[in-house]
């Protein structure tokens, strides 16, 4: 029995956004390119869609993407650069840098087309992201817009499918080896897409919601959200929930900054002198792993992990072409001869020694000074004295960034366009470069109670001057 039903329900209700709350040409473009992604990440043989319909190169779904990918690159040349918008040299030419030598590397690859394929695929998610939504997201008021759509998807694509759970019926929810999937495919995925959603609901929760039953309803789904995380057993999603959490209130105000000093003070003590936590903390972090008698704590856990398997055996290899690298998207290639986990094999479940294994060190520096500058600017972001709104603007991006840069040394999405987390990760990136480009044009400049496009629910209207902005300006 399948449920397609269920995903039947998922494209009416983007469709009916699509229709009566998303009208921009821009964003609507990204959130039909979000949604195609959100397809491939689901379980799709248990929601009607078949193998055939997806997994080849050239299946429908797969040109659809493309098409789609196409669609959002035409739209984002039609956003016009907003005044004053200005991006230091440095970033944009290290990423131009990194494209070209992914272009360049497929020369020497294996299979020269779909290294090609690959690269030119991550060239145009780029120039969409640094042009289209650049630009976008350049005005604050269409940063409130771009939230909506992803505090839309909390409710779509995480909320339903846990009610489902406790129902006790169990129809159209996924799960894998008694671990909790929701309407993913994979345990991991629904971890690190929850844990990047969640940013968005904590500023709904913070600055849309006024009355006390809106706040109560955004709690809810905070806890759904956090619950489902739970469930799925998904380590690294737990810990990058708890990584955005923590991170857009310590940027929000300087009160939410002391105590979590305070708490990881306390947490780092608790560990270092009472070794019962240190043994709780291991068994939290091996959940789901192998119970061997040699793993004792932490350091003793990593060496268990079938990660540290397959890369301790490609860095021989990689080392070897430690300069050119074996091509863009090949190197992953190489695993398979390392673990006798098959499923697990099919990547090699760290984006950074995969950039390496495929780029060369070259590859690495230049993403490494990417990832540099991104953080130079969200230090700066944090530094600098702003209004309460921008503030928690920008910290939805960072907490993003800092989500995707944990979870990449734990899993390969980074340089994969059609993997939805990657896309989640490089708009936060994208989100921190429009923030502090120059000149950033706030919500109150020079409009008239101006604030979010619509209620996000119905009966939601932020108070104060968060009015709504059916007078605002916009960047296109």
């Amino acid at each position: 029995m399948n449920a397609m039903p269920l995903m039947v329900a998922v494209l009416v209700a983007y469709l009916w956004i699509f229709r009566y709350r998303l009208r921009e040409r821009f964003i609507r473009a990204y959130g039909l390119f979000f949604l195609i992604l959100l397809i491939f990440a689901s379980n799709k043989e248990y929601y009607g869609i078949s193998a055939t319909l997806s997994e080849s190169t050239f299946s429908p779904l797969s040109l659809m993407r493309w098409g789609l990918l196409g669609w959002l690159v035409l739209q984002s040349w039609r956003v016009k650069p907003p005044p004053g918008f200005a991006v230091n040299l440095p970033l944009p030419m290290m990423a131009t840098l990194l494209i070209g030598l992914m272009l360049l590397s497929g020369l020497h690859a294996e299979d020269t087309s779909y290294s090609m394929m690959r690269a030119a695929s991550f060239a145009l998610l780029t120039f969409a992201l640094m042009r289209g939504l650049a630009f976008y997201l350049h005005n604050s008021v269409n940063c409130l817009r771009f939230f909506q759509f992803h505090y839309y998807t909390a409710w779509i694509a995480l909320a339903p499918f846990l009610l489902l759970l406790f129902s006790g019926t169990g129809y159209g929810v996924t799960i894998i080896m008694g671990q909790y999937a929701g309407f993913f495919g994979n345990q991991n995925t629904i971890g690190a897409i929850s844990a990047f959603l969640t940013p968005y609901v904590l500023f709904h929760w913070q600055v849309v919601a006024v009355k006390r039953w809106q706040k109560i309803v955004d709690l809810a789904l905070l806890a759904v959200v956090l619950t489902g995380v739970w469930l799925s057993g998904s380590r690294n999603g737990t810990i990058c929930t708890i990584l955005g959490i923590v991170t857009w209130f310590f940027i929000v105000n300087l009160q939410s900054r002391l105590k979590i000093i305070v708490a990881g003070v306390l947490l780092l003590a608790g560990i270092i002198f009472f070794p019962s936590l240190q043994n709780d903390l291991t068994r939290f972090v091996r959940k789901g792993t192998d119970k061997s008698a040699a793993v004792t704590d932490l350091r003793t856990q990593l060496t268990e992990e079938r990660r540290y398997e397959m890369w301790t055996g490609v860095w021989p290899r990689f080392w070897e072409r430690k300069m050119t690298g074996y091509g863009f998207a090949q190197s992953h290639l190489l695993v398979h001869e390392f673990t006798n986990d098959h499923e697990a094999g099919r990547s090699l479940h760290n984006s950074y020694l995969e950039i390496f294994g495929d780029l060369g060190l070259p590859g690495l520096v230049l993403l490494g000074l990417i990832i540099w500058l991104v953080a130079l600017k969200s230090i700066g972001i944090i530094t600098q004295r702003t209004a309460a709104l921008e503030r928690q603007i920008s910290g939805v991006f960072i907490a993003g960034f800092v989500i995707g840069s944990f979870n990449a040394v734990f899993e390969s999405w980074m340089f994969s366009v059609g993997n939805l987390i990657s896309l989640l990760y490089w708009t936060s990136v994208t989100g921190i470069v429009a923030r502090t480009a120059l000149q950033t044009e706030s919500v109150a400049d020079g409009v008239a109670g101006p604030g979010l496009p619509r209620p996000l629910m119905p009966g939601y209207a932020p108070s104060g001057n968060y009015l709504t902005a059916d007078r605002a300006t916009s960047t296109h």
